[in-house]
């Protein structure tokens, strides 16, 4: 553990072999950035990581998780040595705060709604690794979906890095935004969402090129996301139980 300028810890977590020297850099740049932001600064979480695996492209990753006054900003990078991974991932860390700060939703370069059969790949730090066998799902993550717009949503998902967001639409319809290939973003739903058991999304995902797969589930007919992880394991996003049961539409 370090402590930031302003006093708040940073929770410091080493996996694989780090060098103390690497993390000592990467921390100092961190520290750096967080003492020019001028909302209240209530957690930092730093993540370094290094697997010297020759079969692995990028062996180095750098994720940072803070809480800005409460709202969670987070960022994330791959890179082939810790150094490098360090000086990208503040650079992410930089423009997500000055997104928070302006509190500005640009208007995102839509493309037309994807259909069942246009799903792609939009923006993973690496190309997906196939899906091989009966695969357990080891993760899964349950929210309470708010509604939003697909713009709010596109927002969220930029402030916590990541390349899909899972949301309810304004209509109550549950929908899913994600990263294109040309830095832009599309939205999958509320028509066209196939409705398949998770044994059938795994097929899907494995018969597939993409690192996830978008559907309803039968009972509930809610929105859920089965998607690889950067492990090659598999995990599975959906709402919380107690969210509000919607009938199906548009399949």
């Amino acid at each position: 553990m370090t402590t930031q300028p302003n006093d708040v810890p940073i929770q410091y977590t080493a996996r694989g072999t780090v060098p103390r020297g690497a993390a000592a850099y990467a921390l100092r740049r961190i520290e750096q950035v967080l003492a020019k932001v001028s909302a209240r600064v209530l957690h930092v979480h730093v993540t370094l990581t290094y697997e010297p695996n020759p079969a692995l492209e990028h062996p180095a990753r750098a994720e940072v998780s803070v809480d800005v006054n409460g709202t969670p900003v987070r960022a994330r990078v791959d890179a082939t040595e810790l150094q490098e991974a360090a000086d990208l991932v503040v650079d992410r860390l930089q423009r997500q705060l000055i997104q928070l700060r302006a509190r500005t939703r640009t208007r995102h370069r839509w493309l037309a709604v994807a259909t069942e059969h246009e799903w792609r790949h939009g923006g993973a730090p690496e190309p997906p690794r196939p899906v091989s066998g009966d695969r357990p799902v080891i993760r899964r993550k349950t929210f309470a979906l708010e509604p939003l717009t697909p713009d709010e949503a596109a927002y969220e998902m930029d402030l916590l890095d990541h390349n899909f967001y899972l949301f309810t639409g304004t209509d109550g319809a549950d929908a899913l935004t994600y990263r294109t290939d040309d830095d832009g973003y599309a939205v999958l739903g509320p028509t066209g969402v196939p409705v398949l058991t998770l044994a059938e999304a795994r097929e899907r995902l494995r018969a597939g090129h993409e690192p996830f797969v978008f559907y309803r589930d039968p009972d509930r007919r809610r929105g859920h996301v089965l998607y690889v992880r950067h492990d090659s394991r598999l995990g599975l996003i959906l709402p919380s139980s107690t969210s509000t049961t919607l009938p199906g539409r548009g399949w």
